[in-house]
């Protein structure tokens, strides 16, 4: 080639180069965004904050706003989109959860004269209303009666009921309940409280729903109108044994005190779900002559009944809007189960959430996630690869629809229900929320002032600052965005 061409060549293309290479002008309303967003984070609010915030058009995909986008940074309940999405993603919206009933001797003439195992596949929407409906669909076996023991199965999931990475100070709240296989009512219980009749007497105690296998032990007392409310409701680890739990009463409540109501987790969901499932049979007058026990259904056993579950788009829905950590990690060792086989495992789900979050671009050794709900400290991760899975999500349209309903609607319901009160005159914002002491987190969606639909990720970590001002925050930034115009 002569040398004048190979020199107009590069110089051609040279020219591209620069032409294409050459940053876009930021227009004013960006920039004004940008310096209201900053303003935000000022210097003297920084000297302790870790703040990851990212934000992106996705209708144009430009980058609006960056602030420590990189950083690896806590996520708190922020951490349930990523199991939201990856459970949409690999395991399908319509997926569901099996229950299943086995059975080792026929059923004659109403009885069955063997031992009735209830199996557990980690539904986590199993409750009340759903236990009555699988117990109907059994009453239509005939069975009147069971003259063995009901077995409780959980070997879908390993024996890890609460995550050695969460905290360990939560004990006994409902926010920490355990997970199984085999589980029921959200692993947890509501005790309500109301003061007695006179000065001196007991207070009325009620456990929902009533079973045999939490014990109440009541040493509190009523007294007098205008005394201090001491009381003190606990749930103790196996005062019963391998019989269930002890929910302890102490302290006070004034005789002219309101019905009060304490939700607390329990520590054997396999033993707890059989002793209801008992309970349900019961009130269908199936009489249960043997023992609630735990066991693993024997391979000569024959299913009589398979119980599906709520469909995966509502299991996801209930743990976004609500921020479900149980529902989270029920979900997390599904997917473990049905990507590596079973028994679910906590490190399996984590790897089907690794192997999810490549495919769309995010490196394995980029992060770490140790749960499916957020209640791990150990968890680290950025802003940018959050924004990563939200507009993968937005994009998707398999799985968009359900994923975008599940976040909280700001000022209108979830865990964003007390917040942004007013959002009925600014435009709409979906997120999910997230807190942990000395964190907190909001990601999801919102549209502009223009109608320009916008992602968007806020991480706040600072060990000294409370909760409350850092919220405060996070909602400045949001409102900032649902004002955001081009014109």
């Amino acid at each position: 080639m002569p040398l004048f061409l190979a020199k107009w060549g590069f110089l051609i293309f040279a020219g591209f180069y620069f032409c294409f290479a050459a940053p876009a002008p930021v227009s004013e309303s960006v920039l004004n965004l940008r310096r209201d967003i900053k303003n935000v984070f000022s210097r003297e609010r920084l000297v302790n904050l870790k703040a990851g915030v990212a934000i992106a058009s996705l209708e144009t995909g430009e980058i609006l706003f960056e602030l420590n986008a990189d950083e690896l940074l806590i996520p708190a309940s922020v951490n349930k989109v990523l199991t939201a999405y990856v459970a949409l993603k690999k395991l399908k919206p319509t997926s569901t959860f099996k229950t299943e009933i086995y059975i080792t001797s026929p059923i004659r003439e109403g009885k069955c004269s063997g031992d009735l195992y209830i199996k557990g596949g980690g539904d986590p929407s199993l409750v009340s209303e759903r236990m009555w409906m699988l117990v109907n669909e059994l009453i239509r076996s005939g069975m009147k009666e069971v003259s063995g023991n009901l077995v409780g199965d959980s070997s879908y999931f390993d024996q890890e009921r609460t995550p050695a990475v969460r905290p360990k100070y939560l004990k006994d709240q409902a926010y920490n309940a355990p997970i199984g296989a085999l589980s029921f009512n959200f692993n947890t219980t509501t005790i309500y409280v109301r003061a007695g009749e006179t000065v001196g007497s007991d207070p009325v105690v009620y456990s929902d729903p009533e079973n045999s296998y939490i014990d109440i032990v009541n040493h509190a007392k009523t007294t007098s109108s205008g005394t201090k409310n001491t009381l003190v409701v606990s749930r103790t680890e196996h005062v019963k044994g391998d019989m269930g739990d002890t929910v302890l009463l102490r302290g006070n409540v004034p005789v002219d005190a309101p019905e009060m109501r304490f939700y607390r987790n329990i520590v054997n969901p396999t033993l707890y779900t059989t002793h209801m499932f008992r309970k349900f049979l019961e009130s269908r007058g199936v009489k249960v002559v043997g023992k609630s026990i735990e066991g693993v259904v024997p391979a000569s056993a024959r299913r009589i009944l398979e119980f599906d579950s709520l469909p995966m788009w509502q299991v996801v829905w209930g743990m976004n809007k609500f921020s479900n950590n149980f529902v989270a990690d029920q979900v997390l060792k599904k997917l473990g189960a049905e990507m590596w086989g079973a028994p679910g495992t906590r490190e399996k789900g984590i790897l089907a959430i690794q192997d999810a979050l490549e495919d769309i671009g995010i490196s394995k050794k980029a992060y770490q996630v140790t749960d499916g709900g957020g209640l791990s400290r150990d968890t680290q991760i950025t802003a940018r690869q959050i924004l990563k899975v939200l507009t993968a999500a937005y994009r998707d349209f398999g799985l968009s629809s359900e994923f975008l309903a599940s976040l909280g609607i700001a000022g209108e319901d979830g865990t964003l229900k007390s917040r942004f009160p007013n959002s009925s005159v600014l435009p709409p914002l979906r997120a999910k929320t997230g807190s942990l002491d000395g964190v907190t987190s909001l990601a999801g969606y919102s549209s502009s002032a223009d109608k320009e639909l916008l992602a968007f990720v806020i991480l706040l970590n600072d060990s000294k600052m409370k909760y409350g001002r850092m919220t405060a925050w996070v909602d400045q930034v949001a409102t900032t965005l649902r004002k955001f115009s081009r014109k």
